[in-house]
C-alpha cells in the first residue's frame, strides 16, 4: 500500500502568513464554488486579507487559481513518483505496483484529516470537466511529464503493451480513479447506496485494492 502523507501535513507549510491563508482559503473557495463562480472577495473574507494582498502576492485571481493547483499537486505528485522509483528500484517493476503507485497516494491524501487535501480531488475534477486556459496551464505543467514516466513504467512492466495502448490505458486509469474518489465525497456516496452498503467508499484501502485489480486487469486485456 502506498503511504499515506502525515494527517498533520499541511500544504502550504513554508508559505509567509498572509500568502499561505490566501491560499488555504482560495483551495476552499475554489473547490466548493468552482473556479468560474467563486469570488475574489470571498476568498478574502475567508483569509482576512484584502485584494490588494492577493494582487501583491499572486498578481491576478488567474495566477492564483494557478498557484492553488501548484501547491495541492506538488505534495500528491511527490509521494506518486517516490513510490514508482522504489517499484522500478529493482528493474522490471510489477504491474500492481506501478498502479499502486499511480492511485494510492491521491487515494489517500483525499481521505487525510486536516481536510485540505481532501478538497483536492474535488478542485481537480472541476478543473478537468471545465477546462479553462488558467487552469489547463497548470494541470498540464504539474502532470503532464509525470504521466509520461507512468506509461514507460507500465510498458516496463508489461513489455508486450504497445506505447498507444498504454496511452489509453493510463487515460482511463486516471477515469476510473477520478470518478472512484469524487463518488467518496461526502454527501455523494452513490456506490455506497447503490450497493446496499456492500462497498465501503469511506474505506481508502479497500478503494485503493479494488482501483489496481481493475486496471491492472484492464492494462493486460487483449488489444481491440
Amino acid at each position: 500500500m502506498a503511504p499515506a502523507p502525515p494527517a498533520s501535513a499541511d500544504l502550504f507549510a513554508g508559505e509567509k502568513a498572509t500568502r499561505s491563508r490566501i491560499l488555504r482559503a482560495a483551495l476552499e473557495v475554489f473547490a466548493t464554488r468552482g473556479f468560474e463562480a467563486a469570488s475574489l472577495r470571498e476568498i478574502t473574507d475567508r483569509a482576512e486579507a484584502n485584494v490588494a494582498a492577493v494582487h501583491y502576492h499572486f498578481g491576478s485571481r488567474e495566477a492564483l487559481a494557478q498557484e492553488v493547483l501548484r501547491a495541492v499537486a506538488g505534495p500528491l505528485n511527490r509521494l506518486r513518483l517516490e513510490a514508482l522509483d522504489r517499484a522500478c528500484a529493482a528493474g522490471r517493476p510489477d504491474l500492481a505496483a506501478v498502479v499502486e503507485a499511480l492511485v494510492g497516494p491521491p487515494v489517500t491524501m483525499s481521505f487525510e484529516a486536516t481536510g485540505e487535501s481532501r478538497l483536492l480531488i474535488r478542485l481537480l475534477v472541476q478543473a478537468r470537466a471545465l477546462p479553462r486556459e488558467t487552469t489547463n496551464q497548470a494541470i498540464f505543467e504539474q502532470y503532464d511529464a509525470m504521466a509520461v514516466r507512468f506509461v514507460d513504467a507500465l510498458i516496463a512492466a508489461e513489455p508486450g503493451l504497445p506505447r498507444e495502448e498504454a496511452f489509453w490505458r493510463y487515460a482511463f486509469a486516471i477515469g476510473a480513479l477520478m470518478y472512484i474518489v469524487s463518488d467518496s465525497d461526502q454527501g455523494y456516496h452513490r456506490l455506497h447506496r447503490l450497493s446496499g452498503g456492500l462497498c465501503d467508499t469511506d474505506d481508502p484501502q479497500a478503494i485503493v485494492r479494488q482501483l489496481v485489480a481493475f486496471i491492472t486487469a484492464g492494462i493486460r486485456a487483449g488489444r481491440p
